[in-house]
């Protein structure tokens, strides 16, 4: 198989934004920020966005363009140890399992998107919108069928090539994204009690700071760059040794962090003018969102443009993990491109009917929880988690430091690392992901 690489620095930096910006940014993070309180949320995850996630995600990049192929083999080139490679398996089982749920959620959007621009959930009343979303996820028949269309899209996308597919509709997607973004985020500016939700979430009240903010904002920024997905690792080994790392990691995730504050300064502000409690919980987008745009003028078509746009942040990050599954599928098994996208795509589609399923009346329950809790929990509690420390112990311990800087300056020659990240890799950095991990099994 040809090594593929980039189109050039820009393609690759957008492309592995579209991939970090996901339902993560517009979804999970607003309700995760209204539970953790607001603005000193805010001002725990900005400082450790660029003190741990971003040195992570640099490490697992870097250790791809070393290995210069993906994890399921990457790990034991880098280390001459068969071992090693569980990153690999572990991160590509970790991306097909919330990937499997995550095509549920976007297919829950599209059920939403059309109802929003048909104007039929302009007609619910406000107190029965939570009534009306338990009947839209128990529709398993509509849903199952939105997400085989969901996976064919994926499909016929990535099959067009690296450049002809994920790069040129990440790039058209992310665009919209932003302008979409930035258009709900003007109007919700003239809301009026905009300020209010501005001071909310901006304004750091350290009165609520507590070590549970600090647990949630790492567990958040985890789930937003896709830390341990493996796909990192796939991207970093389509680099050459001429790109700088080290800028154009920092770029992805600053336009991480700016899509996620984007959200934050769109939905807040509406939330304190429709006098609406900024903790709702998960069911912020489909519940508490929805009664909003039902008491607009034009509701309806704000409501489309929200759900379309968070689709599409959605969409690109299903596109980088199969992507990322499929061409670590071929360098294992030495597949051809499209065995390898056919397993991928399937093996997504196979996994989302059981979450699916997890919203008939008598769902499978294990340990206390059906399908689609049951991978959330796996998934973010525990693999991500074991993924990233086990990414930065390889790359401390087994790589080494002094290795590994000497490759991420390849590119990066201007660029200084302070002997300080030595002790934040082998030490503070882990400690910090022990803290996720075991607040996640608690």
């Amino acid at each position: 198989m040809a090594k593929l690489r980039w189109s050039n620095r820009l393609s690759f930096i957008i492309t592995a934004s579209a991939f970090a910006v996901g339902l993560g940014n517009i979804w999970r993070f607003p309700y995760i920020a209204g539970e953790g309180g607001g603005g000193v949320f805010l001002l725990v995850y900005l400082m450790m966005i660029f003190t741990v996630a971003m040195p992570i995600v640099l490490i697992e990049m870097a250790l791809g363009r070393m290995s210069g192929t993906t994890p399921l083999l990457g790990y034991e080139k880098l280390s001459q140890r068969p071992i090693w490679n569980g990153i690999g398996w572990l991160g590509i089982t970790g991306s097909l399992l919330i990937m499997g749920y995550y095509v549920m959620i976007l297919a829950w959007i599209v059920f939403y998107f059309w109802e929003s621009i048909s104007g039929n959930i302009a007609e619910i009343e406000v107190n029965m919108l939570s009534n009306h979303f338990d009947l839209v996820v128990s529709n398993i028949s509509i849903i199952i069928a939105i997400v085989l269309v969901i996976m064919l899209l994926a499909f016929l996308i990535i099959r067009r090539g690296l450049h002809s597919g994920l790069e040129r509709y990440s790039k058209i997607m992310m665009y919209g994204l932003f302008a979409m973004l930035l258009g709900l985020a003007i109007w919700a500016s003239t809301l009026d009690k905009a300020l209010e939700g501005y001071k909310w979430f901006l304004y750091p009240d350290l009165s609520k700071f507590s070590f549970s903010v600090i647990v949630s904002a790492l567990g958040q920024l985890f789930f937003s760059v896709g830390v341990g997905m493996a796909v990192s690792f796939v991207f970093g080994s389509y680099t050459s040794k001429k790109e700088n790392l080290v800028t154009s990691v920092g770029w992805i995730v600053i336009a991480d962090t700016l899509i996620a504050i984007l959200a934050g300064l769109m939905i807040f502000p509406a939330l304190f003018s429709f006098d609406l409690a900024p903790d709702s919980g998960p069911n912020l987008i489909f519940v508490t969102m929805a009664s909003i745009f039902n008491d607009l003028a034009y509701g309806s078509w704000i409501g489309s443009i929200f759900f379309f746009l968070l689709f599409l942040a959605g969409f690109t990050s299903l596109l980088s993990a199969v992507q990322g599954i499929k061409d670590s599928l071929n360098d294992k098994f030495d597949l051809s491109v499209n065995q390898g996208l056919w397993i991928a795509t399937g093996l997504i589609f196979l996994i989302s009917i059981p979450v699916v399923l997890s919203y008939v009346e008598d769902p499978v329950i294990v340990f206390g929880m059906h399908t689609f809790d049951l991978l959330d929990y796996v998934t973010n509690n525990v693999m991500l988690p074991l993924g990233g420390f086990l990414i930065v112990i390889f790359a401390g311990y087994v790589i080494g430091f002094e290795k590994l800087v000497t490759h991420i300056h390849h590119g990066s020659e201007n660029i200084t690392i302070a002997p300080f990240w030595k002790i934040m890799l082998k030490w503070l950095i882990p400690i910090a992901v022990i803290v996720i991990l075991l607040n996640g099994l608690t």
